[in-house]
């Protein structure tokens, strides 16, 4: 065969398998990052910015409040799932608390926080906001500490599940900042090992 067919095809050969490699190593990654932290909502009714960086583990990111909220909360942070899918079913989560980080060298602002939980809705199937079931108001106004364990010991007990999204729910805390200034540095959903 002739240099002039073959270099061609062997070119074209190779930009697929790099282009396939390409595709998987980036769809792994993202992958990766989705179990991690998947694209649920988050508002910030403060319009103060950076909320993404309450859920990204490093405490050396914050989220500052920088005027009072329009709304009756000022941030809500959809988390996690209730449930996570095994390969045949739902499986439920067990969660034992919600611990919420004050900024470095900062201490936690007074806080109420509302615990939702958010219905799990298929939209591709309704085109409707999800509902919310409150499970606890938690208020927080102590002085001087940095770090706040909240349990999660009443929300109830989930069951195993077969049809998404039936019974399955979002865990939704709503936060309202009870002083015109606040910074925090992380909110974190810690299991049961």
């Amino acid at each position: 065969m002739r240099s002039v067919i073959v270099l061609p095809i062997l070119f074209a050969i190779s930009l697929v398998l790099f282009g396939n490699y390409y595709l998987f190593s980036g769809t792994k990654k993202s992958i990766n990052q989705y179990n991690e932290n998947p694209p649920f909502r988050i508002e910030d009714s403060t319009g103060s910015g950076g909320l993404h960086l309450l859920l990204d583990k490093d405490k050396n990111t914050v989220w500052r409040k920088k005027q009072n909220a329009k709304e009756e909360f000022d941030f809500f942070l959809e988390m996690k799932l209730s449930h996570f899918w095994d390969g045949t079913q739902f499986l439920p989560r067990q969660f034992q608390n919600l611990i919420v980080s004050a900024c470095p060298g900062e201490k936690l602002p007074a806080f109420q926080m509302r615990f939702l939980l958010r219905e799990s809705i298929n939209v591709d199937k309704e085109l409707r906001m999800p509902k919310d079931e409150l499970t606890f108001v938690y208020r927080f106004e102590e002085k001087n500490k940095s770090e706040v364990s909240i349990p999660l010991s009443k929300l109830p007990k989930f069951q195993k599940e077969t049809n998404y999204p039936k019974n399955i729910h979002i865990l939704t805390p709503e936060f309202k900042i009870l002083s015109a200034e606040g910074c925090l540095s992380e909110v974190e959903l810690k299991e049961i090992p």
